[in-house]
């Protein structure tokens, strides 16, 4: 008997909508589309009520701080507000203790998540000047991507423009992808010289400032047209850097590069530091609203290729201290990036098949996992959300099941909440609850990318 059947849906997918339901078999994959009206025999069977059903959410940027720092989030914390908010897929970056830049930190970040994870995961390697030669080996280990730096961290972890160039190189040369947080580090250390003795939190931003991320965006740009590598621009946030990106599209259509986008950039701007303080800071910060239009604008126009929550807890403590220079960037966003972005499709500024697109099928094909994750395909794993697109909810503290406890996102009033969050087949959350049972997340292996 199947594992699962959910009838009376209507499916969402990137390139279609329509009446419809899904069989998951027992070997938790998709075994069959079915017309909405047919009931299927099943372990679980799911009358939808006509709610929108979508391949599994994947969440692209997520800091899980496990191994090394569980004071800030662990695999078991982290991945139950993915769970609860409708995240079937997390796609851990390298910044734990060991880092994932060796094939030691990659094990390590495999075995902590493995047993613990309450989703499926995959490992992104981080890139610095020292470990370039190491990227065939690390990609043939099965990381879903690189991931590099190239301001805003410790100098051990940052790459110079040569190192850009030669990583790159080397991730073009075994058919990879290298995501790289721009930024310029010159002009950030100089400003926060210069802005070292204020102690209000909009400093934070003010030494973070648009041009950088443009500076930082053009030399992104630049290594992607010498070495032809497969490059995601993390995070942009700037009308400045979109404008960049697109002038460089539009001269040279062959250019490898995606373009990641928050839900903190294109929801909130500085006015959310001025209600929630050290809460809302993050790198790169927020902007002024006529750069959350931007970032909107991107997501609604395809100039955003995809979104990523940058999921970055730190612990209470941490995020309470009294000055914009001893708080830690980063905020959790595993419980909200969903609801976050279906709420444009809700009112009707996106539509819901673009929200399929940037929360599943597009970072599954780019990161190589679109083989198993991503679509409601015969043979492709069944890991599916249903989102009630009428279900209105206030974000308050108990929203955020993170160990980091507060988000920039409370008291904002979102519409589209997923209600149901199925792992393979198997119920892991409903109603923004745990269902309970043992942990089944598994690590996942890169397949073939696809930048078709």
């Amino acid at each position: 008997m199947a594992l699962l059947a959910i009838h009376n849906a209507r499916l969402v997918t990137e390139t279609w909508e329509r009446p419809g339901g899904i069989v998951v078999g027992d070997d938790g994959r998709i075994e069959a589309l079915v017309d909405a009206d047919v009931r299927p025999d099943a372990e679980t069977v799911v009358d939808a009520r006509g709610r929108l059903l979508f391949p599994g959410f994947i969440d692209a940027h997520v800091h899980m701080r496990d191994p090394g720092y569980p004071h800030k989030e662990t695999f078991a914390t982290g991945t139950l507000a993915a769970a609860c908010g409708g995240v079937t897929t997390v796609m851990c970056m390298p910044n734990a203790d060991p880092p994932a830049d060796s094939a030691r930190g990659i094990e390590a970040m495999r075995a902590a998540g493995e047993g613990r994870s309450l989703v499926d995961f995959t490992i992104q390697a981080g890139v610095t000047q020292d470990n370039i030669a190491d990227i065939p080996a690390l990609w043939n280990a099965g990381v879903s991507s690189f991931e590099a730096l190239l301001s805003d961290a410790p100098a051990s972890m940052l790459l110079d423009s040569d190192g850009l160039i030669r990583a790159a190189e080397a991730v073009a040369a075994c058919g990879g992808v290298i995501g790289v947080y721009t930024g310029d580090r010159a002009l950030v250390e100089a400003a926060l010289d210069r802005l070292a003795g204020r102690t209000d939190f909009a400093a934070f931003a003010e030494a973070r400032a648009p041009l950088g991320e443009a500076m930082g965006l053009a030399r992104l740009i630049e290594a992607a047209r010498a070495t032809r590598a497969r490059i995601v621009a993390r995070q942009v946030s700037t009308a400045r850097g979109f404008a960049t990106i697109e002038a460089a599209r539009r001269g040279d259509p062959s250019l490898s590069i995606a373009v990641e986008v928050t839900p903190h950039h294109f929801r909130l701007d500085t006015g959310a530091v001025d209600r929630h303080g050290p809460f809302a800071l993050m790198v790169p910060p927020l902007r002024a609203p006529h750069d959350r239009q931007a970032s909107r604008k991107a997501l609604a126009s395809n100039a955003a290729d995809f979104v990523g929550s940058d999921h970055a807890p730190h612990a209470m403590e941490e995020k309470s201290r009294s000055t914009p220079w001893e708080v830690p960037g980063g905020t959790p966003g595993l419980d909200t990036i969903v609801p976050a972005t279906v709420d444009l499709a809700a009112s009707g500024e996106i539509p819901w098949t673009r929200v399929a697109a940037v929360l599943s099928s597009v970072p599954a094909r780019l990161f190589g996992i679109g083989h198993r994750k991503g679509r409601l395909a015969v043979g492709t794993d069944g890991d599916l959300v249903l989102i009630d697109p009428e279900l209105t909810k206030t974000v308050d503290a108990g929203s955020i099941r993170s160990r980091a406890g507060r988000s920039p996102f409370e008291g904002m009033t979102l519409t589209g909440w997923p209600v149901l969050t199925v792992l393979r087949g198997r119920v892991i959350a409903q109603d923004g609850r745990y269902a309970g049972g043992e942990p089944s997340g598994r690590w996942l292996p890169r397949g073939e990318v696809d930048w078709s």
